[in-house]
């Protein structure tokens, strides 16, 4: 049995997708925001394919799953304390050592709790 509630030590790949997820979150709001941009394209009432088709479908589809993507990272973020998120972030993101206003045994302890909520918001556990 894990030592804690919140290890990943059963899920090795829940915990390394979870850790992707953070490290791929600002290019994950980069390919939103350029869905933002996207308009169907103008119609001109002929049947150009077999069946019914939307262009705009597969956009908002794309949409949900990369809105989920960054909410799940977001709602992890807020299980921890706000003085430790910028760190954990640096940590994780910009690969930084753990500022020295806390013992590395706490940052690591943030550090977990974050990558399992992360994992549980995006159904990777």
């Amino acid at each position: 049995m894990p030592a804690s509630k919140y290890s990943l030590a059963a899920h090795p790949e829940a915990r390394q997708r979870a850790l992707w997820l953070i490290r791929d979150y600002s290019n994950i709001a980069a390919q939103l925001a350029a869905l933002d941009g996207f308009k169907a394209s103008e119609q001109d009432g002929q049947p150009h394919a077999r069946g019914p088709h939307s262009s705009v479908e597969p956009v908002a589809i794309r949409r949900a799953a990369l809105s989920a993507q960054l909410a799940a990272v977001d709602r992890a973020f807020e299980h921890i304390p706000p003085e430790y998120r910028r760190g954990i972030w640096d940590a994780i993101v910009r690969r930084r050592r753990y500022p020295d206003t806390a013992g590395l045994k706490t940052w690591r302890r943030w550090r977990q709790r974050v990558l399992w909520y992360t994992a549980l918001y995006a159904g990777f556990i």
